[in-house]
């Protein structure tokens, strides 16, 4: 008996450490992707892809992070939602992290569904001092918006959506809007006709509406939310899915549809589950490269 019990709590500690170890260990993914509309001065562009911190921290004042950060040293960083956790109203982590890249990189943000569902939380009023601070701040936060990024005589246009809290099912709200479809025109209506002759990339948390970003004229979409699928089983894909459904068709990695391509980042932390199986958290590096 006492040498089945010491057996099973080995089994159980063992277990813990590689769990630790999977959602603390860090790495960085690298993409790079080609269009004879990339300008012949952002040929080599950097563009570095924060998402889903939820407050997690690695190693004390996220040093781990910001270290790889600066090994990368990127013309841009991109914040595509969920730096906080709507849970909770710690949002320190967030904001000193946007501290330290903000002085020495151009930051562009776009709020995931944990920024949009902490304003109807317990914690709304917190919440309201966190977007009042991060307005201080020196980044561009991109609420259904736009900027041109200049290099020399040439631009990309970089936008970014928020898509509305009910299009994000939960299991207590929202969950009969599992597969409610945008608007064929949601994309117009919030942002505008796109600029055809020039280079588009779309900030969008949420990835399951990619045809709509395809359609609309997208032509490089970054996006997070899944975190990976949580689980992943070789050869087969990502487990679990926000949208609480099993195996989601939008996971992890690089997608392709009429033109169009999206970048899904897997993402840092965690919300409600927090462990990740062969699912290490993630910052993502674009190269750009010119075709011209």
């Amino acid at each position: 008996m006492i040498s089945e019990i010491l057996i099973t709590g080995i089994a159980v500690g063992i277990t813990y450490k590689f769990l630790k170890r999977e959602a603390t260990t860090l790495e960085k993914i690298e993409y790079n992707i080609e269009d004879e509309k990339i300008p012949k001065e952002f040929d080599n562009y950097k563009i570095l892809q924060i998402s889903d911190l939820h407050n997690k921290t690695f190693g004390k004042g996220n040093i781990k992070l910001i270290e790889e950060i600066d090994k990368i040293n990127p013309d841009i960083i991109v914040i595509t939602g969920d730096l906080v956790d709507g849970e909770k109203d710690n949002f320190k982590v967030a904001l000193d992290l946007i501290d330290y890249i903000s002085c020495k990189y151009k930051v562009v943000h776009v709020v995931g569904n944990h920024e949009q569902k902490s304003l109807n939380k317990k914690y709304k009023k917190e919440y309201k001092e966190y977007f009042r601070l991060l307005k201080d701040k020196d980044i561009i936060d991109l609420d259904n918006d736009k900027i041109k990024v200049n290099k020399g005589s040439s631009y990309i246009n970089l936008y970014g959506v928020v898509v509305p809290l009910e299009y994000y099912p939960y299991f207590f709200s929202n969950y009969r809007n599992k597969n409610k479809a945008l608007d064929k025109n949601f994309m117009d209506e919030s942002l505008g006709k796109i600029d055809k002759n020039s280079y588009n990339i779309l900030l969008a948390h949420n990835p399951f509406f990619f045809e709509n970003y395809s359609n609309w004229g997208a032509d490089l979409v970054l996006s997070g939310h899944v975190h990976g699928g949580i689980v992943r089983i070789p050869k087969i894909g990502g487990v679990l899915s926000p949208n609480r459904e099993f195996f989601p068709k939008y996971d992890l990695g690089e997608y392709n549809l009429n033109g169009s391509k999206m970048i899904l980042s897997k993402g840092l932390g965690g919300s409600k589950v927090v462990i990740r199986i062969n699912c290490k958290p993630e910052i993502v590096q674009i190269n750009l490269k010119s075709k011209k």
